[in-house]
């Protein structure tokens, strides 16, 4: 809880936006919806742990609205530009950033066009392994 509490603090200082209020207007789902993403991914919460974080910060939440929540992350960022902004000023903010790296990867690629992948495949082919055992991993 100790990690997803730096990262809400983060994230309502960089966007000047308080996730926790209760508000329905679009600024405050948007953040909510960065938050929640980098709670699930970061944190490794799970959907009922992000609805009690939320709870326990005074804002009405449910576990269907944290799915909900990162269902829409990817239209919220297609949308609203700043998102990844923030993301990226969080990201400078907060340790073991190659895993939430990870997680915005696997979730551009989830909702990356077929045609595109292959695109995407050619791109990710041409980059380094890394060195298993000390040995340098050969591609087939």
């Amino acid at each position: 809880m100790k990690e997803a509490n730096k990262i809400a603090k983060h994230i309502i200082d960089i966007s000047g936006i308080d996730v926790f209020k209760n508000s329905r207007q679009r600024k405050y789902v948007e953040i909510r919806s960065l938050l929640t993403f980098m709670l699930r991914y970061h944190c490794d919460m799970t959907f009922h742990d992000i609805r009690d974080f939320y709870i326990s910060n005074g804002k009405n939440y449910n576990h269907a609205t944290a799915i909900h929540s990162l269902k829409a992350f990817e239209m919220h960022r297609r949308y609203n530009h700043n998102i990844d902004k923030y993301f990226d000023i969080a990201l400078l903010r907060i340790k073991n950033k190659a895993k939430l790296r990870k997680a915005l990867i696997n979730h551009i690629i989830d909702y990356t066009k077929a045609k595109d992948l292959r695109r995407l495949l050619k791109i990710v082919d041409k980059l380094p392994l890394k060195d298993i055992d000390g040995n340098k991993m050969q591609k087939l």
